[in-house]
């Protein structure tokens, strides 16, 4: 099969450069328009690996638990977002 002339592969994420991004910060799983945030779609990112589907994302969420998701799952949280994550954890 022979791909279109403008035919482009999306960008290699590379593991090393996410981790520099996104040390330290406080990440959340994104999900659907409209949805209301839970305390447990917060987490503090602490490492990242690669994977045949793509990158992982390794964090602590709630009660000091450790899960991975998929980095196309999640994002930086907002500063509303961690302001309202910090007065509820409270």
């Amino acid at each position: 099969m022979q791909l279109p002339p403008d035919f482009a592969l999306p960008p290699q994420i590379d593991a090393v450069a996410y981790r520099r991004t996104h040390v330290g910060k406080v990440m959340i799983i994104s999900r659907a328009e409209g949805r209301e945030p839970a305390l447990s779609d917060f987490f503090h990112f602490e490492s990242v690996g690669t994977h045949p589907t793509g990158l992982f994302v390794t964090g602590i969420f709630d009660d000091d638990r450790r899960g991975h998701m998929k980095a196309s799952l999640v994002r930086n949280a907002s500063e509303a977002e961690i302001a309202w994550w910090n007065s509820a954890r409270t």
